[in-house]
């Protein structure tokens, strides 16, 4: 039996309407060579947009979720850049809240659920072996906070630069302040946020010597990761 597979893909919003709660946008994109050396190519959702969609069989979730749908699929396309889709969210507690994370740039990714039917494996002018995805059974999109994978920036932290780590860092300290979500949201925010402080205070600074031709102590990282360890206390 084949098992759900879950991609991740930036998040690629073209339209958020807060007042008719409609986002469109693409759940994945073509010819990039993700972490598993898979390539989705245009054409591997066609058949299952032709035999799913009209029958409300690929969802649109939240983290995920099946017990929370965060509205209606009202156009799912492949179009010259990728997986296409337009919804209307529903009036609910995490629908609200994805639309206002959508917003404040909280949420930057879309992740996929489904099975793989046809791919063939092949090795590029670089010599790396890479699968094509042919054809998909797709089950579900959803907005993730986290990524499905170690690999992606919600959960392979270390993938981060020191930029993208504390540039993540303020967004996410800016909308615990000034966010307006549920409890849950918070509490979810309040996680990722927690995992990132650690990981800086893993980062040790580097130790003072008196030897004239080691490295100096870098008062400025110091001084950064003081900060960072005091982030939790809102």
């Amino acid at each position: 039996m084949k098992e759900i597979v879950f991609k991740n893909y930036e998040a690629n919003i073209k339209d958020l309407d807060i007042n008719s709660s409609i986002v469109t946008g693409y759940f994945s994109t073509w010819d990039t060579i993700d972490y598993d050396g898979d390539v989705m190519e245009r054409g591997c959702f066609t058949k299952t947009i032709n035999e799913r969609f009209a029958k409300n069989q690929i969802k649109y979730l939240w983290q995920h979720d099946t017990y929370k749908p965060l509205g209606k699929l009202n156009v799912l396309v492949e179009d010259a850049k990728g997986l296409y889709f337009e919804a209307k969210m529903s009036d609910t507690s995490y629908g609200l809240d994805a639309l206002k994370l959508y917003r404040d740039g909280v949420i930057d990714q879309h992740s996929i659920g489904f099975i793989t039917i046809k791919s063939i494996e092949e090795q590029t002018s670089e010599d790396v072996e890479i699968t094509r995805i042919k054809e998909v059974k797709l089950f579900e999109g959803s907005a993730v906070t986290f990524g499905a994978n170690e690999q992606t920036p919600f959960t392979g932290f270390k993938g981060y630069t020191p930029q993208e780590r504390d540039d993540r860092i303020k967004l996410l300290v800016k909308s615990i302040k000034n966010g307006d979500y549920t409890d849950e949201t918070f509490d979810l925010i309040e996680y990722e946020l927690l995992k990132l402080v650690t990981l800086v205070k893993s980062e040790e600074p580097i130790k003072p010597t008196t030897e004239e031709n080691e490295p100096k102590q870098d008062n400025n990282k110091i001084q950064e990761i003081k900060q960072f360890r005091n982030l939790l206390n809102l």
